[in-house]
């Protein structure tokens, strides 16, 4: 019996693997198992995690209006899409209150996120002190310089045949070379991410086998 299991997982791997010798109808089938699984799963947390708690937490503060107004407005933005589901095109507009809340609150999160986690601490390393080793004030001036550039590149508004624009387009040139080499550290880091599943893979199907013939 644990052979058997042990075999499962081994036999969907391996038709993951061909794709490989191009799309064909084993690999369609296990991602559409693989789509279907995740999209279960999905509906099981949501169901359990959060409709179930909000019903239970509606029921609880059925004594309080404003909490069972908030408690409500969800259900009431989600029933919103019902009329764009079902294709009654006089009503589907109302599922744009709902669209335009979701998206509102994502691009502002994003934004935010994109702002505190990314810009303002760049913002602030860029500004640190300097400190009183050579090397550190090499490495804050490098730095400083490598984010002054980069920027350039973003910089369209200043004409090119000038002084001051041949100086921005220098700096945008390097910078278009610093943005190259952190997209190429970003997608090493995707590779080095897949290779290593890549090897956890291979590395069970060898046990595996390794434990059968042994």
């Amino acid at each position: 019996m644990p052979t058997l299991i042990g075999l499962i997982p081994i036999v969907l791997t391996i038709l993951v693997f061909s794709r490989i010798l191009g799309d064909n109808p084993l690999f369609r089938a296990i991602q559409y198992m693989f789509v279907g699984l995740s999209l279960g799963f999905a509906f099981v947390v949501v169901y359990h995690q959060v409709l179930t708690s909000a019903v239970i937490d509606l029921l609880a503060n059925a004594n309080d209006p404003f909490q069972t107004g908030m408690r409500l407005a969800p259900f009431v933005l989600a029933l919103l899409f019902l009329p764009r589901m079902i294709g009654r095109q006089s009503s589907s507009w109302l599922a744009n209150i709902p669209l335009g809340l979701l998206f509102g609150v994502g691009a502002a999160l994003a934004l935010g996120g994109a702002f505190v986690g990314t810009l303002w601490p760049q913002l602030i390393d860029t500004a640190r002190p300097a400190g009183s080793s050579p090397l550190q004030l090499g490495a804050v001036a490098l730095l400083a310089l490598g984010v002054i550039m980069t920027l350039m590149y973003f910089y369209f508004t200043i004409p090119r045949d000038t002084p001051r624009g041949r100086i921005v387009a220098i700096g945008a040139q390097c910078g278009r070379w610093l943005l190259m080499a952190a997209f190429g550290f970003f997608f090493a880091g995707a590779l080095l991410t897949y290779i290593t599943a890549l090897n956890e893979r291979l590395e069970f199907i060898v046990n595996w086998v390794s434990g059968l013939l042994s």
